[in-house]
C-alpha cells in the first residue's frame, strides 16, 4: 500500500490558502490605524520632553558662547586699551576698526553679525561669523556703555563695560532688557541671558601696578641724585644734581648751578625742559633715563604699556631754569618729575625732590 501526501506549494498565490493569502497581503486597516494612534500619543508625551532636550542643549551653547566672548574680549581690551578709551562715546575703537553696539530692532530681534567681532575675534581664537549667533540660531544683541570714570588719587580713570546678551530661546529680546549707560549694570528680563565685560577692575590694576613701577623708578632717582651729590667735592645744595645742564653749558662758567663739572661716572642724565621717554626704543642712548638708572625697558613701562617719561628742567620741576631769573622755581630743592599718559588721557605723575639742606 502506498502513502500519499498532498503538499501545497506556498510560492505560487493561486495553490495558497485563504488564511496564507491574508498573512502575505500585509497590515490591515485596522491594524495600521491603531499604530498610527499609538505613535500619535507617544508623540504627544514625549514631545514636551524632546523640547526641554533641544532648548537644554542650545542653552548650553549659548552660556558657552558668551563666556569665550566675555574672556575673548578681555585679552583683547587689555592689549588695545588704549586706542579703546581714546574713544568717549558707546564705541570700541580698534586698530582695524570700530565697533558699535548693535541692539534689538523694531520687531525685537537682535543685530549683531560678523563685522561686529571682526575687529577683535581672533583674540577668542573663532571666526568672526561663528560669534554673532547664539546657540538657538539668532543673532546676540552687543551693549556698549559710554566711556566710564572712577577717580583713585584725584586721577580719572576711563573704561567702557560691554555686554553680550542672547534673547533666548524665543529669539525676541525682552523690553526689560538692557545695559545702564550710567552705572554700567546689566539688566535681564524674561528668557534673556548675557555676561559683561567691565573694565574698571583691569583699569584699577593696571593703575596700581603703574604706581609701584613710578615710586620704584623714583627710589632710582633719588638714590642717583644722592650719589651724584656725594661724588661732588663741593656738595653743594645750590647745585642742581639731576642734570649736567642744559645744551651749550660749559663747567662752571655758564651752568655754575648744574651738575656740569662733575665728571665722575656713570653717564649723567641729560636735561629734559619737556616730558621726555624714559627709553628710546631700540638705541638704549646713553641719555637715556632707565639706561643711567640702570633700568629695563619694562621697568620704565607702564600698565598700559606706554614708556613713562621725565622731565628736570621744565616749568613744571625746580631747577637752574624753570623760570626767570631768581625766580622761586629755580632755587632748592630741585626737582624732577615722572609722568605717564594713561588711557583716556588722565596723567599719572611724581614728582622727586633732591636734597634739601
Amino acid at each position: 500500500m502506498v502513502n500519499r501526501m498532498m503538499t501545497i506549494d506556498t510560492t505560487n498565490p493561486s495553490r495558497q490558502t485563504p488564511k496564507q493569502l491574508a498573512r502575505s497581503a500585509g497590515f490591515s486597516l485596522v491594524e495600521i490605524l491603531v499604530a498610527i494612534s499609538l505613535m500619535a500619543i507617544m508623540t504627544v508625551a514625549v514631545a514636551p520632553q524632546l523640547k526641554y532636550l533641544v532648548n537644554f542643549q542650545s542653552g548650553m551653547q549659548t552660556q558657552n558662547l558668551l563666556s569665550e566672548l566675555q574672556s575673548g574680549f578681555a585679552a583683547a581690551y587689555q592689549a588695545n586699551v588704549n586706542a579703546i578709551e581714546a574713544n568717549s562715546n558707546a564705541v570700541l575703537s580698534f586698530p582695524s576698526g570700530a565697533v558699535a553696539q548693535a541692539t534689538a530692532s523694531g520687531t525685537g530681534r537682535c543685530t549683531a553679525t560678523a563685522a561686529t567681532f571682526a575687529p577683535w575675534s581672533d583674540y577668542t581664537g573663532h571666526a568672526a561669523g561663528s560669534l554673532a549667533t547664539d546657540g538657538y540660531g539668532a543673532p546676540l544683541c552687543v551693549f556698549i556703555s559710554p566711556r566710564m570714570a572712577v577717580t583713585l588719587n584725584s586721577v580719572p580713570l576711563y573704561y567702557h563695560v560691554v555686554a553680550f546678551v542672547s534673547a533666548g530661546p524665543n529669539r525676541v529680546l525682552d523690553a526689560g532688557t538692557g545695559l545702564n549707560p550710567v552705572t554700567g549694570n546689566l539688566t535681564l528680563a524674561g528668557d534673556d541671558t548675557g555676561i559683561t565685560f567691565n573694565g574698571q577692575s583691569f583699569v584699577l590694576g593696571q593703575y596700581n601696578q603703574t604706581v609701584v613701577k613710578m615710586q620704584n623708578i623714583a627710589q632710582a632717582l633719588s638714590a642717583y641724585y644722592l650719589m651724584r651729590y656725594q661724588a661732588d667735592p663741593t656738595r653743594s645744595a645750590s647745585i642742581d644734581y639731576w642734570s649736567n645742564g642744559s645744551p651749550g653749558c660749559t663747567p662752571i662758567t655758564t651752568c655754575p648751578r648744574w651738575d656740569s663739572s662733575n665728571t665722575t661716572p656713570p653717564n649723567q642724565i641729560s636735561w629734559q625742559n619737556a616730558p621726555t621717554a624714559m627709553y628710546t626704543t631700540g638705541t638704549g642712548a646713553s641719555t637715556d633715563v632707565a639706561t643711567v638708572l640702570a633700568l629695563s625697558q619694562n621697568d620704565v613701562t607702564d600698565g598700559f604699556g606706554s614708556i613713562m617719561q621725565f622731565e628736570n628742567a621744565s616749568s613744571r620741576v625746580r631747577s637752574p631754569d624753570s623760570g626767570a631769573a631768581n625766580s622761586p622755581m629755580t632755587f632748592p630743592p630741585y626737582t624732577a618729575l615722572i609722568s605717564t599718559t594713561l588711557p583716556g588721557g588722565s596723567v599719572l605723575s611724581q614728582a622727586v625732590v633732591g636734597i634739601n639742606n
